[in-house]
């Protein structure tokens, strides 16, 4: 199942348009983090046409982490240095090749002036990056919104079911049960988390790596 979740939205007039893009492709759950303008107004009934009720029912939250999926895809136009490990994206092309309809994934879009804090995309499990020109990177995030919409709509199903966000925890878990004796062990933890969000772990992947971790754990 997809959700959307708004971060810092500052017109009413894009919320509408964000409704409106969610109904086109059947996404009904809408959570709003923070945001800085009115919701309901004639400028959003407007723009959300028939979808208004997607903007009713949002759920009005104070942080991502009060969001249950399996996976955060935080979204943006910005890439900054190859340094930064979260700031390493995906393409909405390539993030449809491995959506599994039995996991809940949440689409996290940022503000309209600034887009999402490197502190609210460390939140999330992946980055979504659209390119685009080189003179003007930036889309609307109802645009932006849109266009991963219509990618993940016209996937094919995956051939493997993915590991959910039970599973992942349980290698980390066993990552953890490492840390002693391992200098700057949260650098390369996070790294490793990095890692395997973005590689979408396979069910019997994920069982295997914690059942590798163990082993390690075992004989070290």
């Amino acid at each position: 199942m997809i959700s959307v979740a708004v971060v810092g939205a500052q017109t009413s007039g894009n919320l509408g348009a964000i409704s409106r893009a969610m109904a086109n492709f059947g996404i009904k759950d809408l959570y709003l983090v923070n945001s800085e303008c009115e919701i309901i107004t004639d400028e959003s009934k407007a723009r959300a046409m028939r979808s208004i009720n997607i903007l009713e029912k949002a759920k009005i939250i104070k942080d991502l982490s009060e969001i249950k999926a399996d996976y955060l895809i935080a979204t943006s136009a910005k890439l900054g240095s190859s340094s930064n490990i979260h700031r390493l994206y995906l393409t909405p092309k390539e993030l449809a090749k491995n959506i599994d309809s039995n996991l809940n994934y949440c689409i996290v879009i940022g503000r309209e002036d600034k887009g999402l804090l490197n502190e609210e995309i460390k939140q999330c499990s992946i980055l979504v990056h659209i390119p685009t020109s080189k003179d003007y990177k930036a889309l609307n995030i109802s645009h932006a919104l849109t266009i991963i919409l219509y990618e993940l709509s016209s996937k094919d199903d995956c051939l493997e079911k993915l590991a959910n966000k039970r599973e992942l925890k349980a290698v980390i878990m066993r990552l953890d049960e490492l840390k002693k004796g391992i200098i700057n062990f949260d650098n390369f933890k996070e790294v490793f988390v990095n890692v395997i969000n973005r590689a979408f772990l396979r069910k019997k992947e994920a069982r295997a790596l914690a059942g590798l971790l163990k082993k390690i754990k075992e004989n070290k």
